[in-house]
């Protein structure tokens, strides 16, 4: 689903402020080491209704946060994408993708609202197709990106059990 996040942004604080609720903004991503619950945003995208949720639940602050697009993300991805063994056209198609995400650089990506009820947070996110592209060109290289440390697992005869590489799509 496409979202103009945006202009979005606005009308979401406006209503927020509306409604009575104090806003509290926040970093992207802030809410990750917290118990959380996600709002079925792809099936349900009115942020109204989920507001409704937390009115009923009696919350009086909703944390928000959003996130832009910046430029230096497809920089970094095209210096991996260098460091991946991919065949001429797949190189190729990631190229060409990442190259053409550059037109939204600046944009708002993604959007995340929340409140806190019995000590879970109950999350609103909205991600653009576009940026959603870009998560998974950008898990697609982290998983072809090369370890940089297999002498060392062949040496000690074992693999690293952490989980380095991982990129959360939240």
């Amino acid at each position: 689903m496409t979202f103009n996040l945006d202009h979005l942004k606005q009308e979401l604080l406006d209503y927020i402020e509306a409604e009575g609720f104090a806003v509290f903004r926040c970093q992207p991503g802030s809410l990750e080491s917290v118990p959380t619950i996600y709002w079925d945003s792809e099936s349900f995208p009115d942020y109204k209704s989920f507001l409704g949720v937390a009115k009923v639940s009696e919350a009086r602050i909703v944390v928000f946060a959003d996130r832009e697009f910046e430029a230096t993300e497809i920089d970094d991805a095209l210096e991996q994408l260098e460091d991946c063994e991919f065949g001429r056209d797949e190189h190729r198609s990631i190229e060409r993708n990442l190259t053409d995400l550059r037109a939204f650089a600046g944009r708002t990506c993604s959007l995340e609202i929340a409140f806190d009820y019995k000590s879970r947070m109950y999350v609103f996110e909205l991600v653009t197709d576009w940026f959603q592209t870009f998560l998974d060109l950008s898990e697609l290289l982290m998983a072809a990106a090369p370890t940089g440390n297999d002498d060392e697992e062949e040496e000690e005869g074992g693999s690293d059990s952490s989980f380095g590489g991982y990129y959360s799509k939240n």
